[in-house]
């Protein structure tokens, strides 16, 4: 997709003010979503969806684990309104999809900067892997804050997109498993 600025140059948005447009884009609609669900209540929002809720609530939870604004409540709503096994589903397609968008946000928008600058802030034997290793890609996302930090430090070192994407979907599996469990554990002792 391209844009034509004035002077009649090619804006690519895998240039730093097309990545800058798409950055801004996906932090305005997870800050409009946040606020929404955050005003009515996650698990109120998604009963009064029914069958649609799912087409909403995924996409929410896209742009929401790609930013900065939490997306736990969307995951224990998930497991609240749907049950565990369709709401762990919901939840890991839902970090699953943000993981390879912020992924592929920062792959696009950085060229030339060191992925090993981020890597202090793993425990000193996750670190021994370099950044493309399965067990640093698995692994350093169960720990806080290692979800943002593995897809950031992943898109810096420009890992292979499909060892990622794999990665990816394993990890996410018991975040995933374990909010739709305590969401469905919170309707089930009321």
């Amino acid at each position: 997709m391209l844009d034509r600025t004035e002077e009649g140059k090619r804006l690519r948005l895998s240039s730093p003010g097309g990545t800058a447009l798409q950055i801004g884009a996906v932090l305005a609609v997870a800050f409009v979503s946040w606020r929404f669900i955050e005003a009515t209540g996650a698990e109120a929002f998604l009963l009064r969806l029914g069958p649609r809720a799912p087409l909403v609530s995924i996409p929410i939870h896209v742009v929401l684990s790609a930013t900065p604004f939490p997306s736990e409540m969307v995951g224990l709503a998930n497991g609240a309104v749907y049950g565990l096994w369709l709401g762990a589903a919901c939840s890991w397609l839902g970090w699953w999809c943000g993981a390879v968008l912020e992924f592929t946000l920062v792959r696009r928008g950085t060229r030339g900067i060191e992925a090993s600058a981020g890597m202090g802030r793993f425990p000193r034997w996750l670190s021994r892997f370099p950044v493309g290793h399965p067990v640093f890609l698995i692994v350093g996302r169960q720990l806080p804050f290692g979800f943002h930090l593995v897809n950031v430090l992943a898109g810096v070192a420009e890992i292979g997109s499909t060892r990622f994407v794999v990665c990816a979907a394993i990890s996410n599996l018991p975040y995933a498993w374990i909010t739709a469990a305590m969401g469905a554990g919170l309707v089930a002792s009321h």
